[in-house]
């Protein structure tokens, strides 16, 4: 059981690398092959088309760094408050709710963490997800229908699964990549337009270089993230095991919350950082998580 779970986790962290690692690759490579097409085009040699492209591609690069730590640092000081909003949670206390305390307490405790924060969305959906940058700053939250529907064993599990994405940091991941994608969309289409208001050379370059950011942002790259984060959820499930020694109890907890893992959540965006997708079945490519089959299917081989 350790040897398959261990294999597992090594080959769903490895794929999680990969497709990261395509996000800056397929975007220089798409910026550089536009830039060093037109170079051509115009009659510019290979060896100077090739550095021009070089030079303007790395100009389009250093655009998206301030944009992006701009968005970061919002993010950093507003995340917790955004996604209560957005899911309708609410902050519970150990006097409000000492039995799921207990039991996310004594998860941290076998691992050496910090207990994180509780919160609790009153909805009788069953569903649940964790937040924070720092495991000394995170968050966990369950629906109301998750603890009234599962028992100890499996609110026990799901919890686990939780602090497997606080100790991974999956939560920053998922962020780190909503922002990217998005700050590069919006460049796309600052370029169509500054391109469309100029006369000059470069200024025809600019709409083309920025189809190819709207077509990496609005398509390639949302792909790339949904991609991932089924990834992340494998690994959040084969951490669970590894906490609670129990896959019975995850396999059980995920049959009972397919059932009903609706929440009535006003960003789509949050999907991902939940246990099962709240929005219900989409087409499989589209799909924050992977099917419950597929995750029973692997944690019975653990």
């Amino acid at each position: 059981m350790y040897q398959g779970l261990q294999s597992s986790k090594r080959d769903n962290q490895l794929k999680t690398w990969i497709l990261i690692v395509l996000l800056p690759v397929f975007l220089g490579a798409g910026v550089f092959a536009v830039f060093y097409f037109l170079n051509t085009k115009n009659g510019t040699s290979g060896s100077q088309a090739l550095n021009l492209a070089l030079s303007d591609t790395g100009e389009i690069l250093t655009l998206l760094v301030p944009i992006l730590v701009v968005w970061l640092l919002i993010s950093f000081f507003f995340q917790k408050s955004l996604m209560f909003s957005f899911s309708g949670a609410k902050e519970v206390t150990r006097k409000e709710e000492p039995e799921i305390y207990n039991i996310v307490e004594n998860l941290c405790i076998s691992r050496g963490l910090p207990t994180p924060k509780i919160g609790i969305i009153e909805s009788e959906g069953m569903n649940a997800f964790a937040l924070g940058w720092r495991a000394s700053d995170s968050w966990v939250v369950f629906t109301r229908g998750l603890l009234n529907h599962l028992n100890k064993a499996e609110i026990e599990a799901v919890a686990a699964h939780e602090l497997t994405h606080i100790i991974n940091k999956d939560s920053l991941l998922m962020l780190v990549m909503v922002l990217y994608i998005g700050v590069i969309a919006m460049l796309g289409e600052i370029l169509i337009r500054a391109g469309n208001r100029r006369d000059n050379e470069k200024g025809n370059v600019l709409p083309l270089v920025g189809v190819v950011l709207m077509v990496l942002g609005y398509l390639v790259y949302p792909l790339i993230r949904l991609a991932i984060s089924r990834k992340r959820e494998f690994l959040a499930d084969a951490g669970s095991v590894e906490l609670t020694k129990d896959n019975q109890a995850m396999i059980s907890a995920l049959r009972k919350i397919s059932q009903e893992p609706e929440v009535d959540v006003k960003n789509k965006e949050m999907s991902a950082m939940f246990i099962a997708n709240p929005f219900g079945k989409v087409s499989s490519w589209f799909q924050t998580h992977p099917s419950i089959e597929d995750r029973i299917k692997a944690l019975e081989n653990y």
